[in-house]
């Protein structure tokens, strides 16, 4: 044994430097799965909000149901007679969105402020990157302009403007728990927060994606004004957002100015009032399920973004109705989540969650019955679209860590007082 006392040698036989790194690479991994056990371990003992639970959980029922009976026809003539095309794919949203949710819900939510940046910087990446050759780009045949909307990574799709969502309500949560003192104040509270939001706002709007540039928008001023910003600046904001809006608008008249003074004045059957003629067949209680006309290549997006209007015509009033309660119950809960945070950030962040889903709803099913213009909006878990499915419930994890946390709140967000 005395050559491993030689010079140059370990003094002993099993302190190789193999065996050195080796311990040192096991060590590095106890400590990730010591931090990871920590970060999940964080909630145990709390329960998330049951009644919250439920409602997702009809939802995405209802939503299943209804893609299959809106999209299968459709789906079997465009896809080599598969019938099965989006059900397929809205099923595979949901497990994945199912699988975020559950991480989301058991992550200690104060962690989420720690990638409030990271978050963001990803989303403005991710929004740079659709005019890179790793974009979809689709062209309208009927006015030949291009859309940026899609990315498409080792042959997978997704919108970055649903993950956009996301990171601004977590940057724009945690913006509101930094600067509780200087929230009043123009410079120092709300302008930061703003300019964010024009960036933002540009890059989606050139997409173009004026709708979710729109609905982004009032989610943020929602968050700022009910955490404490003065009435006055927010109006001042809207006053000047409105005139630069007015401006692009006015010079997009091929696009944005005609579809809305088609809303107005056209006295041609548009896609709208085939949504409306198709709730006015349901009636009370429907014509029932699948049995829908108005799916077959009378509505445009049928399964998308007017899948209510195939609802209404299927399940009558009485199915239109149910939904209409089930978001509304969503909304009071997201509130009640939001009344009982233990601080700002988890109460500016369920407020934002819950104004993203109640204006979104309020948006879909303003179209639908002709109370708004046409916007491609989806409904929220019902409406055919994977990666706002996912991104959605993810939003519902979030939304359940800070029901986990406690439930007797130790300072009141600025939104309360």
């Amino acid at each position: 044994m005395n050559h491993f006392y030689n010079i140059g040698c370990p003094k002993h036989p099993l302190e190789t430097p193999s065996v050195k790194q080796r311990r040192t690479r096991n060590s590095f991994w106890s400590r990730c799965l010591s931090s990871l056990r920590y970060l999940f371990n964080e909630n145990r003992g709390t329960h998330p909000d049951h009644i919250l639970s439920f409602i997702i959980f009809c939802l995405l029922a209802i939503g299943i149901i209804m893609v299959y009976s809106a999209s299968n026809i459709i789906s079997y003539d465009q896809y080599n007679q598969d019938s099965y095309h989006f059900l397929r794919q809205q099923l595979y949203a949901c497990v994945l969105g199912l699988m975020g949710m559950f991480i989301a819900a058991r992550l200690q939510y104060r962690h989420y402020r720690r990638l409030s940046k990271p978050f963001l910087g990803l989303a403005l990446l991710l929004l740079i990157l659709v005019y890179t050759p790793l974009g979809l780009t689709v062209r309208n045949i009927d006015t030949g302009k291009e859309y940026h909307r899609w990315l498409r990574i080792f042959g997978v799709s997704f919108q970055p403007v649903e993950f956009v969502k996301l990171a601004l309500i977590i940057y724009v949560a945690d913006f509101l728990g930094r600067r509780l003192n200087h929230i009043r104040s123009l410079s120092k509270g709300i302008l930061p927060s703003v300019l964010v939001l024009g960036v933002f706002f540009m890059l989606i709007y050139r997409q173009p994606d004026f709708g979710s540039a729109l609905l982004i928008s009032m989610v943020v001023l929602v968050m700022l004004f009910i955490g404490g910003a003065r009435m006055s600046q927010i109006a001042l904001v809207g006053i000047v957002a409105g005139f630069f809006m007015y401006l692009m608008v006015k010079n997009d008249a091929d696009y944005k100015l005609d579809r809305l003074l088609a809303f107005f004045y056209s006295d041609t059957p548009s896609q709208v009032d085939k949504a409306l003629s198709a709730l006015s067949i349901g009636g009370l209680t429907g014509t029932g399920f699948g049995s829908s006309l108005y799916k077959l290549y009378r509505l445009p997006f049928a399964h998308t973004d007017f899948i209510f209007a195939v609802i209404g015509e299927e399940l009558g009033f009485v199915g239109t109705a149910s939904i209409l309660v089930l978001y509304m119950l969503l909304i009071w809960r997201s509130m009640h989540i939001a009344m009982r945070a233990k601080d700002t950030f988890g109460s500016s962040l369920a407020v934002g969650i819950s104004a993203l889903f109640g204006f979104q709803t309020l948006v879909n099913v303003g179209v639908v019955t002709r109370m708004l213009p046409t916007k491609g909006i989806t409904l929220p878990f019902i409406s055919c679209g994977g990666s706002s499915l996912m991104m959605n419930l993810i939003l519902i994890g979030v939304l359940l860590s800070v029901s986990r946390s406690d439930s007797s709140p130790t300072t009141y967000p600025v939104w309360k007082r």
